[in-house]
């Protein structure tokens, strides 16, 4: 028997890897289903006990029961968790409390024992909680407590926490104050900042243009990071007008200080050839995450419209690109520059801190006449705009140019339609499913709301290969696999796997079927028709006409389903950001049905085919649906399925408003 290849051996690995976390993720929604059946009381004294033990796997176990939790406080608000006898160890019970979601009664635990409230670390922990629950007020009433301590001595953590609850309440003065003790006692935050995609290390050596930058420096950082943070926790209201605001500090920093920059960085502007008054510093959140790179397209649009001028700088770190392949199709639009590589470090770090003078902001963007909009509702206005004057693809163009029939990425394109058996001739569809393998999720939290079973997609599958067609999976090597089905391809967890090839798939692909995540973006810069599923959406996107897509439904725990008008308008469009939040607030979103799937890819192969499938009466039902969108291109040019709305009708386009908001 011959020896298991390198290859193989890898797959293995995954493969057991994958299987372990299966079985770690069945063993926990067992264990809370098990602490599900008892009394509140004995399953918390249960989960305390497990604190206690420090017994791995306990907080995932805590997070899968806090489900539970949301579900017994939205019947019972005043239901109780604690025991007299578990407050003896306030730490573990306001901790537990935190952890599982029962938010109020950790608070009342907290304020029965003003030493603990001081003195221990609960107390930052209850502060923290607060925080994510979008309890400003109270979280800022508890600070001084808490801080008292920290605010003589320690490190900066919760200084920070403090002067993103004054920014919030619009206290600026002691933001600003606050902000600048952080940055003394932890360097981190004296870093620019715009978005967690940045992903930035913990350590941060500070240059001279982070001291300089003063006071609206430090509030451009602030009201960018404070800003993402409220949105996270259902409150994006706020975190426009701190986007907004960030906007305004970087406006004046600039009227106010020409930045000390070093020889050094000057030579490089020169070589370049950038002058400091043309330059716009692109960082490296545009580059961290793909669908980030699809943005870096709208907004190279948007200056070919006229709305922005001046020369640009992409600023990106080697390893943390999304796509280099992709990365590779913008340099015809502005200078690439790679920290430690085109530039030293010292160069590329001072060119990330003159964001705050120079940045092209990531989370809002100022229109020609003035206004400040949510940087995607900008966007899906540009698009519209781009349509109407019949404009092309520019990166569909570049990828053509760069990567056409001559490069070695069609030469494997080539070789692995042969291996996998497909005809010169055949035409394939490309499918994304979002699943929690690739950033190791837990279901229930964070994103995972925008996650959807593989199964539900098998009959739009089977439609696509009824009609002569291939499907080629994409996603990462941890992804669920297909099950075995004619004339599909799991290129996910092929050797074939490779970010030129991700993008060479999708550019010669008649469709794409995909959801709300970043590889939806690469489709519509390539200008290829698209089928978009399961959307669950804070942002407004950036689709084009050639996409057809269907939301997942949102229900209220009475089964009310949430209408289009709620859902594009506060409070509800700021909820959908996270699961946690959504559960919170009493509603659930559900995966759409394979009928629901299987009609939207109908819909976009016709499309695709140049056929007609608009079903007798949806003008009128699209115009409705139109109506009731509070932002007009909350989807950009892109139009809802009329099965969808058919199906629905009496619900999602209901006239009233429903209860729960």
């Amino acid at each position: 028997m011959s020896s298991l290849s390198v290859v193989e051996i890898s797959r293995v690995r995954e493969w057991s890897l994958a299987k372990r976390r299966q079985l770690i993720l069945v063993a926990t929604g067992l264990a809370a289903r098990l602490l599900g059946v008892l009394p509140p009381r004995s399953a918390f004294a249960i989960l305390v006990a497990l604190d206690i033990l420090e017994l791995r796997g306990r907080r995932r176990i805590e997070a899968a029961y806090s489900r539970h939790v949301t579900s017994l406080l939205t019947k019972n608000p005043t239901l109780q968790f604690s025991v007299p006898l578990l407050r003896r160890y306030p730490g573990r019970t306001v901790g537990g409390l935190i952890r599982i979601g029962a938010l109020q009664e950790a608070l009342d635990v907290a304020l029965q024992n003003p030493s603990f409230v001081k003195y221990t670390d609960a107390g930052d922990q209850l502060v923290r909680a607060l925080f994510e629950v979008g309890e400003f007020e109270q979280a800022q009433r508890l600070v001084p407590a808490v801080a008292s301590q920290d605010l003589v001595g320690g490190n900066g953590h919760l200084v920070f926490l403090k002067a993103m609850l004054d920014v919030i309440s619009g206290n600026e003065a002691d933001a600003i104050e606050a902000v600048m003790e952080a940055g003394r006692r932890t360097h981190y935050y004296l870093r620019p900042h715009q978005n967690m995609a940045a992903r930035p290390a913990q350590n941060y050596s500070p240059n001279p243009l982070d001291f300089a930058c003063g006071a609206e420096g430090r509030l451009f950082d602030l009201c960018n990071f404070t800003g993402q943070r409220v949105t996270h926790v259902g409150r994006g209201d706020l975190g426009i007008e701190l986007f907004a605001r960030a906007l305004a500090a970087q406006s004046e920093l600039r009227r106010r200080l020409q930045p000390p920059i070093s020889a050094e960085l000057t030579l490089t502007l020169a070589r370049l050839n950038v002058p400091l008054d043309q330059l716009k510093i692109i960082p490296e959140e545009w580059s961290t995450q793909i669908g980030h790179l699809g943005m870096l397209d709208i907004l190279f649009r948007m200056r070919e419209l006229g709305w922005w001028s001046g020369q640009a700088v992409m600023v990106v770190r080697p390893g943390l690109v999304a796509n280099s392949a992709f990365l590779r199709l913008f340099e015809r639009f502005g200078h690439v520059v790679i920290v430690g590589e085109t530039v030293s470090h010292a160069v590329g770090e001072e060119l990330l801190s003159l964001q705050r003078w120079y940045g092209m902001n990531f989370n809002v963007f100022e229109m020609p006449n003035g206004d400040v909009l949510p940087w995607q509702e900008a966007g899906a206005l540009a698009i519209s705009q781009w349509e109407q004057q019949g404009r092309g693809h520019p990166l569909r163009e570049e990828f053509d140019r760069l990567l056409g029939p001559s490069s070695k990425v069609q030469d494997d394109f080539r070789r692995m339609r042969e291996t996998f058996g497909m005809k010169p001739d055949d035409w394939y569809v490309c499918l994304h499913i979002r699943d929690a393998s690739h950033y190791g999720e837990v279901t229930g939290a964070g994103q995972t709301h925008r996650n959807a079973p593989i199964e539900s997609y098998v009959d739009a599958v089977r439609f696509i290969t009824g009609k002569g067609g291939w499907v080629i999976k994409l996603g990462g090597p941890k992804s669920p696999q297909l099950p075995p089905l004619d004339r599909t391809i799991d290129y996910a967890w092929s050797d074939f796997r490779s970010e030129a090839m991700d993008i060479c798939l999708i550019r010669h692909a008649r469709m794409f079927i995909g959801t709300t995540s970043g590889l939806t973006n690469v489709a519509i810069s390539f200008g290829i028709p698209s089928a978009i599923v399961n959307c669950i959406t804070t942002d407004s996107q950036l689709w084009t006409s050639l996409v057809r897509f269907v939301p997942k439904p949102v229900r209220l725990a009475d089964g009310t389903m949430l209408t289009q008008a709620q859902l594009s308008s506060p409070p509800w469009r700021w909820r959908l950001f996270d699961a946690g939040v959504l559960s919170r607030s009493g509603a659930y979103p559900c995966n759409n049905t394979a009928d629901e799937i299987c009609a939207v890819v109908e819909e976009v192969e016709a499309l695709a085919s140049g056929r007609s499938a608009e079903q007798k009466g949806a003008g009128q039902l699209l115009a409705h649906w139109q109506k009731q969108l509070t932002i007009p291109l909350h989807y950009g040019t892109g139009s809802i399925s009329p099965h969808y709305i058919n199906k629905y009708a009496d619900g999602f386009l209901a006239a009233q408003e429903r209860p729960g908001a």
